[in-house]
């Protein structure tokens, strides 16, 4: 067998095997509390409803949002499974970024189409939401394949190409507006082809310059109300302005590490990797511009066109912050920077593909597989999820409670914190047996309910009147019965 057609299977082995363990989390991980909202409230809005933010909370992720009740009206059922199925197939589309990105970077002869194809792949934090009802999985997938027709349009030099990068940036920032950045960047890079391409022709310039606001100002009026409505009641507050790569560029290394040392133990030494992987990138394309004579022909290649998307996107990001000081983004609103960023990566890797060596190559590529692998291997938690990780054992409380205790209906009171992922199986009235008593934001020790969960911090209150019977998670929440 080929090493072409060798990439070819074991990157949809790869794609076949992470879908599997996704849809093993969809299944065996609850509801958790950020999820909530879409099954119970969102998708009873009408289309039009959702559209224009009727609820102004910004979890209502909008493409999203029509997708959940697209997919509810189809099969019929809130189940879980159902409420997570459009970013399960999402990640479908990502892999179908992907590769279209290595086929061009890298073609699918090289060694390092699949450790590239990898390093896609194999963030546990990313993966974490193409298995939730949450947008980011999705505009993540969008994004990224945004870029991979932005990078065929630039190396074909294919028009079409550049109105579809455009069309599926608009998308991307529909399923979730933290990536308007993002789309700001795109519509730089799309009227950037047509002036290289145009050799700054200004009269030539007109038509696609004109396209392309038309499109945006339209896009723009579709989105005014939401936006507006999310700073009215001030839904930016939940982030914070230390700066770029405190909020934004160090977290987000952290939760892609998943807690784990992998090669180096200071998440900074990374940062300073990335940085020399943009660095290398800007030399190569510089050295390169400088030796055929600035030629613009040049810009066309997809070391160019991945960092400018990148560096733009956070241009963007930097400028939006100083002129409308909105926060920077933060953990998984910033998100979709992993794939931006491993694109570039990819390109990295391409321009090393031009250097000799039969051994050098096929080590290297050899190395990274590993890594890549072993860092999934290490990482990805098939029943936990890091954003509201504190609702992972809502099947084990009733669990517990259906097995000792026999006598039924029985009453369930919860912290706060735990309510919603219990709320939603009473909507979908998974457990009649279990009635679930009503939300409260403090500790209610006047309550009637037979069990009462709370994180360990809250138990005092209730020692007078309940005993701990079960403790999930190491301890850090408590089962409580009445005595």
């Amino acid at each position: 067998m080929d090493i072409k057609n060798l990439n070819r299977y074991a990157f949809i082995l790869a794609i076949g095997i992470i879908t599997i363990l996704l849809l093993y989390k969809a299944v065996h991980i609850p509801i958790l509390k950020d999820e909530w909202e879409t099954p119970v409230k969102y998708i009873n809005h009408s289309v039009w409803d959702i559209m224009m933010y009727t609820s102004n909370s910004p979890n209502n992720h909008i493409l999203n949002t029509l997708l959940v009740k697209l997919f509810v009206f189809v099969f019929g059922s809130r189940d879980q499974l159902i409420l997570r199925l459009p970013n399960i197939l999402s990640f479908l589309i990502y892999g179908i970024a992907v590769f279209r990105i290595n086929r061009v970077v890298l073609k699918e002869d090289s060694y390092f189409f699949i450790p590239a194809s990898l390093f896609f792949m194999v963030n546990p934090y990313l993966l974490d939401f193409f298995g939730l009802c949450r947008g980011y999985g999705l505009s993540s997938s969008l994004a990224l394949l945004s870029v991979s027709f932005m990078v065929s349009a630039y190396f074909y030099q294919k028009e079409r190409s550049v109105w579809a990068a455009l069309g599926l940036s608009l998308l991307a920032s529909y399923a979730n507006f933290t990536l308007l950045v993002f789309w700001g960047a795109v519509t730089l890079m799309a009227w950037f082809y047509f002036m290289i391409k145009e050799g700054g022709n200004l009269r030539k310039l007109i038509r696609p310059t004109l396209v392309i606001l038309v499109v945006n100002l339209l896009y723009l009026a579709l989105i005014a109300t939401p936006i507006l409505k999310m700073q009215s009641t001030d839904e930016f507050r939940f982030w914070t302005s230390k700066g770029f790569y405190y909020d934004t560029i160090y977290p987000l290394i952290e939760y892609s590490r998943s807690g784990r040392h992998m090669i180096f133990e200071k998440s900074h030494i990374y940062s300073v990797v990335i940085f020399g992987i943009i660095l290398a990138n800007l030399i190569y394309i510089l050295i390169r511009l400088r030796k055929s004579g600035w030629s613009r022909n040049y810009l066309y290649h997809p070391a160019f066109v991945t960092t400018a998307i990148l560096l733009l996107t956070a241009l963007v990001n930097i400028v939006q912050c100083m002129l409308l000081h909105t926060p920077n983004l933060h953990g998984r609103t910033a998100l979709f920077f992993y794939p931006l960023f491993i694109s570039v990566f990819a390109s990295f890797l391409g321009w090393l593909n031009h250097f000799k060596g039969s051994l050098v190559k096929p080590a290297l590529a050899s190395v990274l597989a590993i890594l890549a692998v072993f860092h999934l291997a290490d990482s990805f938690r098939l029943n936990w999820a890091r954003d509201n990780f504190f609702d992972v054992n809502t099947f084990d409380v009733v669990r517990y409670i259906d097995e000792q205790y026999q006598v039924k209906p029985v009453s369930l009171k919860t912290s706060w914190l735990f309510y919603h992922s219990f709320d939603y199986y009473r909507y979908i009235d998974k457990y009649p047996w279990l009635e679930l008593k009503e939300y409260d934001e403090s500790v209610n020790i006047n309550t009637d309910a037979k069990f009462y969960y709370v994180p360990a911090a809250d138990a005092e209150k209730l020692i007078p009147t309940y005993e701990v019977v079960y403790k999930p998670d190491n301890e850090r929440w408590l089962l409580m019965r009445k005595k």
